[in-house]
């Protein structure tokens, strides 16, 4: 029995997301599903690809990681299921699985063109329900990888383009590249890249220095953490950090050693 987690963009107001679980509970009524989030915000799949590197190897081996991020939904874009040493991801080649394709060992890469495994009725705006869910069904259900589709090569996965950090002698370079629901900014840089002797800014607002813990910051100002997603986060003690500098993805963050 393998683990179902769904993320998507679909909210909480609307059916789609229960749709997609009735849809795998009717294929496979002893599926277990977690719910990693439905809160990407719409059509944004490099937040959704954030979200996914951060978490999926906290699952259990064999976890079935089922992500639609979607916004070229109907197109010519194509629906692939990803098996990798450890875990098996499905979804749509658009960059969703960007970090996964460039850090794990790939054993197969499926593009999902047999339709015995769909519904029988594909809509062109939902193919979460009619594609996604019912191949994750059958997949945690025993089916073998090979049996949905078409085995393709490495170079057919979409990836991301990446902005990577850049560690000189005197100064570390990134970006913003999330903001979490509390407001803490998540840069790029990895938390081994900061000393804990180092002030910065984010765009033109100053990083007052490192804390070990969100309390121990003075209040109304920006500070450093090393955050669980093994990436420095910026956060301002009781408030939220993301707002107050409005912070976005991509703004230039920059950390050195005072003199």
């Amino acid at each position: 029995m393998r683990l179902i987690t769904l993320t998507t963009d679909f909210g909480n107001s609307d059916p789609f997301v229960g749709i997609m679980k009735g849809v795998i509970l009717d294929i496979y009524p002893n599926a277990k599903i977690v719910d990693l989030t439905h809160n990407i915000s719409p059509q944004n799949i490099r937040q959704a690809s954030f979200i996914l590197r951060s978490s999926y190897y906290y699952f259990p081996k064999g976890t079935i990681h089922l992500c639609v991020v979607d916004p070229g939904v109907g197109s010519s874009r194509k629906p692939v299921l990803i098996k990798t040493k450890d875990y098996f991801f499905i979804g749509p080649n658009n960059g969703l699985f960007s970090f996964v394709i460039e850090n794990e060992k790939l054993i197969n890469i499926i593009e999902l063109t047999e339709k015995k495994y769909w519904l029988k009725n594909i809509s062109q705006t939902f193919h979460g329900r009619d594609i996604f869910a019912p191949v994750a069904a059958h997949l945690a259900q025993g089916k073998d990888i090979k049996d949905f589709g078409q085995e393709i090569t490495k170079n057919k996965l979409i990836l991301l383009k990446q902005d990577s950090p850049i560690k000189t002698k005197n100064k570390i370079r990134g970006t913003v590249q999330y903001t979490d629901h509390f407001g803490n900014i998540i840069t790029n840089i990895p938390n081994y890249f900061i000393k804990t002797k180092m002030i910065g800014k984010v765009k033109t607002k100053k990083i007052h220095g490192i804390i070990a813990c969100y309390s121990g910051a003075e209040a109304k100002k920006l500070y450093a953490i090393k955050g669980s997603s093994n990436f420095i986060e910026l956060f301002v003690n009781k408030d939220n950090a993301a707002k107050s500098v409005k912070a976005k993805v991509g703004d230039p963050v920059e950390f050195w050693e005072p003199t």
